[in-house]
C-alpha cells in the first residue's frame, strides 16, 4: 500500500481552562496593561489550540492512492469532538499503517501530520503495536524515503518550507479549497458540514498523491 495522506484538527476548548496562566511581558508596570497582555496570549494560545495536539484534536483523516491494490480515495470525519470519536479514527489511521507493506505520502508529514497522529493516540492511549503500526520514529527519519514521502521536505532540500498550495499551483494550476478553519468546530455539527470538512482534507491529499505521480521519476525513485 502506498497512499498520500493528510489530517485536519480542531481545537478541544476543554482543555483551555487546565493551561497554565501566561507570563506577561517584564517591562509593563500598569495592571491594566499586565491583564491586557495576559488576555492577548492567553487568547493567542485559543486560535492556536487547535496546532497543538495537547489542546487540538484530529478532525479527519483522509488517504488517497494504491489501497487494497487499487487506487482509491477515503475519507474518516469525526462526528462530534469526543475522545471516542477521534479514537475511532486514530485507530483506524493505525489500522492502516500497520499494513506490511505500507508506504504514506505527505506534505509537511514529518513536522506536523505524523507527530500529531501519534501524539494524539498517546494521549487517547491508543498502543500503534496493537495494530501492528511501528512507532512514530520511522515515518519521521530525515532525508529518508523508505516508508514516508514527505514531499515538502523532498521539494525544498530537507530545509525550506514550501506550501502546498504554491507548489500545486504552479505546477499543475490545480489548488486547495478555501475554507475557514475556525468553523471546522462547527462543521462536525452536520451531515453536510461533514462532507465539506471531508471534502476539503480530501483535495488536500489528492494534490499531495498527485504531486507525488509527477516527482516520481524526476524528483526521486519511488
Amino acid at each position: 500500500m502506498i497512499a498520500a495522506l493528510d489530517i485536519e484538527t480542531i481545537p478541544n476548548p476543554a482543555t483551555f481552562d487546565m493551561l497554565p496562566d501566561p507570563t506577561a511581558k517584564a517591562n509593563l508596570k500598569d495592571p491594566a496593561k499586565i491583564a491586557a497582555d495576559i488576555e492577548a496570549k492567553r487568547q493567542k494560545l485559543r486560535d492556536d489550540a487547535a496546532l497543538d495536539p495537547l489542546t487540538g484534536r484530529v478532525c479527519a483523516i483522509a488517504y488517497v492512492g494504491m489501497i487494497d491494490g487499487k487506487e482509491a480515495e477515503h475519507v474518516d470525519v469525526i462526528a462530534a469532538p469526543t475522545d471516542d470519536d477521534e479514537r475511532t479514527i486514530i485507530q483506524g489511521c493505525m489500522m492502516t499503517l500497520g499494513k506490511p507493506d505500507a508506504r504514506i505520502v505527505t506534505w509537511n508529514g514529518i513536522g506536523f501530520d505524523m507527530p500529531y497522529i501519534y501524539k494524539r493516540a498517546m494521549v487517547l492511549d491508543i498502543n500503534p503495536a496493537d495494530f501492528d503500526a511501528p512507532p512514530l520514529s520511522a515515518w519521521t527519519k530525515r532525508y529518508n524515503t523508505d516508508r514516508h514521502y514527505d514531499l515538502m521536505q523532498i521539494w525544498g532540500a530537507w530545509r525550506d518550507f514550501v506550501k502546498l498550495d504554491t507548489v500545486a499551483i504552479l505546477v499543475m494550476g490545480e489548488n486547495k479549497i478555501e475554507i475557514d478553519f475556525k468553523l471546522f468546530l462547527e462543521f462536525i455539527e452536520t451531515a453536510e458540514g461533514r462532507a465539506k470538512l471531508g471534502e476539503y482534507c480530501l483535495q488536500d491529499t489528492r494534490l499531495t498523491w498527485k504531486l507525488f505521480n509527477r516527482m516520481n521519476g524526476t524528483i526521486f525513485m519511488g
